[in-house]
């Protein structure tokens, strides 16, 4: 009995753990809704924190046709990673090695009934550094991938240096990713608009999405009601659970 109370005490606190976190997600939506909320559409021709509806559109490079897949595009970005990563012996670095990175020679940029703005590509890729826009909402970007092994081969693209291919070890990997923005794309932003163009907020929601800014707020809410009837659930089983196994832990019944 005591085995099982132990257990139960246990498992109970690991509950109440599941709640906090549940919390502390929580708290991060109602802050996102919260700046949803208060963060009217404006026009690209504003400033600061911003909420942004339009399409997005090529920039002053003009049409961009992406190198892996030949897809016309407003932006793109290619990365070829080898994994391992030869160094990873020394413990020092990533766990892989980029060996080849293109990206647009401009940003792309979205346009709405009163003119364009440039987008900061961090607001299109998936986060790259530690202070990266986090999203949620699907992306305006579109993502392709191959992956070659020696054991798999797979034709890649005349991107990609054949001296590359012909140096993979069996033990590694080849990486091969496209993120392209397709023109036309309707999209909602959060950001903060600058001379430079849209650019992530310093603080709190960042976003570009092709959901629409009323999908971005009811999804945001069910979340939010999800996160705290999971966080109730959790926290009052997690409770009675502890409790109850005190009470019988501390009789030695």
């Amino acid at each position: 009995m005591m085995v099982v109370a132990t257990v139960g005490f246990c498992v109970g606190g690991l509950l109440v753990g599941g709640a906090a976190i549940f919390l502390l997600l929580l708290l991060g939506d109602i802050r996102a809704l919260w700046t949803l909320n208060r963060t009217p559409v404006a026009a690209v021709t504003g400033r600061g924190r911003v909420a942004l509806e339009g399409t997005t559109e090529y920039g002053p490079a003009g049409p961009q046709i992406a190198p892996m897949t030949g897809e016309d595009c407003t932006w793109y970005r290619v990365t070829l990673i080898r994994e391992p990563s030869r160094d990873i012996a020394t413990g020092d670095g990533p766990d892989h090695d980029v060996l080849l990175e293109i990206t647009s020679p401009n940003w792309p940029e979205l346009a709405d009934h009163a003119g364009r703005a440039p987008i900061d590509p961090r607001l299109l890729d998936h986060p790259r550094a530690l202070f990266d826009p986090i999203q949620t909402e699907p992306r305006a970007a579109v993502t392709t991938t191959l992956e070659y092994r020696t054991a798999t081969p797979v034709r890649m693209p005349r991107i990609v240096p054949p001296d590359l291919v012909d140096g993979l070890r069996t033990s590694e990997r080849l990486h091969l990713t496209e993120v392209r923005v397709p023109r036309g794309a309707k999209v909602f932003a959060v950001g903060r608009l600058s001379p430079s163009g849209l650019l992530p907020n310093r603080t709190g929601l960042t976003l570009l999405t092709t959901q629409t800014r009323g999908e971005v707020i009811a999804a945001r809410r069910e979340s939010i009601g999800v996160g705290g009837t999971l966080a109730v659930w959790f926290g009052l089983i997690g409770l009675l659970l502890a409790a109850v196994s005190a009470v019988l832990l501390l009789t030695g019944e």
